[in-house]
């Protein structure tokens, strides 16, 4: 063998870049594939409804003027919603539109309640159902949430309708999120309307 032979053949070193790739490929596969779920999870989050809105009602023996109150009261929302669990501070007035509650909570983040209207029972000709509507922002409006308690009149009571719809923006973790809010919002607001009914009645509010 010539020295140009000894030189142009393959030595033992020359199987290493062969050895990485075989290792390097299936390396390779298996990260484009997370890369592409991680795309796909992202862009089905960004096509999933950014909105949800959640309805429910109650029952109540007490007249309109006995409920509207507590609907008008942002003191009183402490004794019934899901809000008396958040340590927040009134600003303003504690009843009526501009009733305002703002918070600053480690997990939940900064953001505030504020009733935009208010309908007495008696008083409100063309402007709807008597009830209030109320605004919630979290974190400077990137997420808002538009509620709306009714009450109307029924044989032996009232009936209260509470509707809350969730504007989540174009977060895609927040797309994913959006398909149990209406499940898990929806038993915030039944736990709410069981506790004022118990209040109303004169029973004992449920835990929250």
């Amino acid at each position: 063998m010539t020295r140009r032979e000894r030189r142009d053949r393959p030595g033992p070193g020359s199987r290493l870049p062969g050895a990485l790739a075989s290792v390097a490929r299936p390396g390779a596969v298996v990260a484009g594939a997370l890369a592409l779920l991680a795309v796909a999870f992202v862009l089905a989050g960004i096509l999933l409804p950014g909105t949800v809105e959640v309805t429910r009602t109650v029952d109540i023996e007490a007249t309109p003027e006995a409920v509207f109150p507590l609907l008008d009261d942002l003191e009183a929302w402490v004794e019934w919603t899901p809000w008396g669990a958040v340590e927040s501070r009134l600003e303003g007035p504690a009843a009526g539109a501009g009733a305002r509650r703002v918070w600053d909570d480690p997990e939940l983040g900064s953001g505030s309640l504020a009733l935009v209207e208010s309908r007495p029972p008696r008083g409100t000709p063309g402007r709807g159902r008597p009830g209030v509507d109320y605004l919630v922002e979290v974190e400077g409006g990137t997420i808002r949430f538009r509620g709306t308690i009714t009450v109307e009149s029924r044989p032996g009571g009232s009936l209260v309708t509470w509707t809350e719809r969730a504007d989540l923006g174009w977060n895609p973790l927040l797309g994913w999120t959006a398909l149990g809010m209406e499940e898990s919002q929806g038993r915030q607001l039944r736990d709410g309307l069981d506790r004022l009914k118990a209040l109303l009645e004169g029973g004992d509010p449920p835990r929250p």
